[in-house]
């Protein structure tokens, strides 16, 4: 193993204009507990769902092949992109309780139009894009190690109580779809070379991962 590259840096995990769009939304949504471990879908029954996360952390998946895509924490706003249309079927699921409002996109839609919000929704979809185009979407012909190295890191930068509930491989798994055996024999090299501290499957440090397996 190569033992030169530096981690790249911390990522901006969620809108900075958040926050003033829960203000705005939050008079019009049912505002819930929601346990640990619930699946909120951006469709239901026909009808887009934009959830306000308040308090609390949530993971992103999508729904077609249930492949992590991202983790967030509050204060977040999910669904605005399907205002108009149900563009984007995903879902989420609660990493720990969270206090979240629940509205229809139809009643999001109306709210925004009589307020005149749509230049913030434009600057908080414009940030969520960036975030999928440049930490989520994989970009040119990765290898399995180039993409276990680039998990590492992200889950690293993970909620501590999220990232000492969830192993390792599993994270990588579920945000890449390599395979199991694959994973598992990259982070043995790893932890061997000490590379990376870990605590059954859980990862506690990383210390310097190689550029190049």
């Amino acid at each position: 193993m190569s033992t030169s590259g530096t981690p790249p840096g911390a990522t901006h995990r969620g809108s900075p204009w958040s926050q003033e769009l829960i203000e705005h939304l939050k008079p019009y949504a049912s505002v819930r507990h929601v346990e640990r471990g619930e699946r909120l879908d951006l469709e239901v029954n026909g009808q887009g769902m934009c959830y306000l996360i308040i308090e609390g952390s949530v993971a992103i998946y999508r729904t077609s092949d249930n492949m992590l895509l991202s983790t967030s924490t509050s204060p977040g706003v999910f669904g605005l992109a399907n205002l108009t249309d149900v563009y984007f079927d995903d879902y989420l699921k609660t990493i720990k309780p969270c206090t979240i409002g629940f509205i229809d996109t139809q009643t999001a839609n109306t709210v925004i139009k009589e307020k005149g919000l749509w230049k913030l929704v434009s600057d908080h979809l414009m940030v969520i894009y960036d975030r999928l185009y440049h930490h989520i979407m994989p970009r040119g012909a990765a290898t399995a190690y180039d993409m276990v190295r680039q998990q590492l890191f992200e889950l690293m930068n993970e909620e501590e109580s999220f990232r000492h509930d969830i192993t390792a491989e599993r994270y990588i798994r579920e945000k890449t779809h390599l395979s199991r055996s694959g994973v598992m024999r990259i982070l043995a090299d790893l932890k061997a070379g000490g590379y990376v501290e870990m605590e059954d499957g859980v990862l506690m440090k990383i210390h310097k991962l190689p550029a190049k397996y």
